[in-house]
């Protein structure tokens, strides 16, 4: 297998588990993509390259970061929520729907469990599915 091929390889078996759980870490992933590369070829090339191409290899190299923390900033003031994590966010959006609903209807504990975690559910069922047919 060449270079070539594991390289690829790898890069796709990595951005297959890449779960985005909040906003920034998109940008974030941007930065570590962008900023050290961009940076090691400046450092590795900075003797044959001319200073205007230089400096803007450094721009391009801030331009990221400073991205994220304007992004950060702005995300902070405007909409916290953001920043919290994705299961966070739909266990905060249940809880709001059920207190929306008021008490019109008794609410099982268990189901408020089971809204950011459905892997609860079917770990559950398939147990008592497992007690239920004794062999």
């Amino acid at each position: 297998m060449s270079l070539k091929e594991v390289i690829t390889q790898r890069a796709v078996q990595s951005g297959g588990t890449i779960h985005i759980r909040n906003a920034l870490l998109p940008i974030l992933w941007l930065c570590g993509i962008i900023t050290i590369p961009v940076f090691s070829m400046t450092l590795y090339l900075v003797a044959v390259l001319p200073n205007w191409l230089i400096i803007m290899l450094i721009v391009l190299a801030y331009l990221p970061v400073l991205v994220a923390i304007f992004s950060f900033l702005y995300l902070l003031f405007k909409n916290p929520d953001k920043l919290q994590s994705e299961d966070y966010q739909i266990r905060k959006q249940s809880l709001e729907l059920i207190q929306e609903k008021g008490h019109r209807f008794p609410v099982n504990p268990v189901s408020i469990e089971v809204i950011p975690n459905p892997e609860h559910l079917r770990s559950s069922s398939s147990s008592k599915e497992k007690k239920e047919k004794p062999k």
